[in-house]
């Protein structure tokens, strides 16, 4: 490989790096909130145990136990039950928020992995949990791709950047409800992921600036600078391809194809 092309790489590796960075940023104060939410739970719910296993100890203190205080014991240990089964959603959500964190934001790893996109899309959408709310659907469509040899974590940062371009276009348009599509499908030489929202949509004159450094113009659809931007140039590295589809009050629908194999020159051992 050139210099240049060695420098290209770093310079695209540096770019992704920091768009994920400015994009978690961000998130952070939803995803505080999200994390707040379980970890209040968990916080009424130890007192609530404390104070169970108080009386308990009081109950058990004079090794006597009438019928009455049997009865006692079996309504503690059936509410402790209900609590722990609550205490167990709240510590699988905290691990999953946890876990897509560490996914989507850890260092890049300079050598190549065969990965899922299910699975990356996947913490993509946990992470923007809060972003999405309870006003837009989103349906998926991701059984059956195979794995496919990639940087993952610029593929992760693909995905992320579409799918935030997406909720943004539905909360710019009316009520901010709507349905974000997310569905694939393998082909001979490689997958096809359509990200498709129920925004706004836009003119042929916008759909050949979206790529462009910089174009922010949220009322026209894009509110994330260079996110699109990146997110081409993540598919041209990968040997892939991008396009848009869209209309004024039609939606948007990107359509991001990706090689099974990365192409030579693309860092592949």
């Amino acid at each position: 490989m050139s210099d240049g092309g060695v420098e290209g790489e770093g310079a695209l590796a540096s770019a992704v790096n920091a768009d994920r960075l400015a994009t978690l940023g961000m998130l952070m104060a939803g995803i505080a909130h999200e994390i707040n939410t379980p970890l209040g739970a968990l916080a009424s719910n130890h007192d609530v145990v404390k104070r169970s296993l108080s009386r308990l100890h009081d109950i058990l203190a004079d090794d006597v136990v009438d019928e009455q205080e049997l009865q006692e014991v079996r309504k503690i240990v059936r509410a402790l039950k209900g609590t722990l089964r609550v205490n167990d959603l709240a510590v699988e959500r905290v691990l999953a928020l946890v876990g897509s964190l560490r996914s989507f934001g850890g260092p890049d790893r300079a050598e190549v992995d065969r990965v899922g996109l299910a699975e990356g899309i996947e913490t993509a959408l946990t992470i923007l949990r809060h972003r999405i709310g309870t006003g837009i659907q989103v349906r998926q469509d991701l059984e059956g791709l195979p794995p496919i040899e990639c940087y993952p974590v610029e593929v992760n940062q693909l995905f992320m950047n579409l799918l935030l371009n997406a909720i943004q276009a539905i909360e710019d348009h009316g009520d901010g409800t709507g349905v974000i599509t997310v569905q694939g499908r393998r082909r001979e030489d490689g997958v096809l992921v359509e990200v498709q929202d129920t925004g706004p949509g836009m003119t042929p004159e916008l759909q050949e600036r979206i790529f462009e450094p910089g174009f922010t113009t949220r009322e026209g659809r894009v509110g994330m600078g260079l996110g699109l931007l990146i997110s081409r140039q993540i598919v041209d590295r990968h040997g892939g391809s991008i396009e848009v589809e869209s209309a004024p009050g039609e939606g948007a629908t990107f359509s991001v194809f990706l090689p099974l194999s990365l192409p030579v020159g693309a860092g592949r051992p």
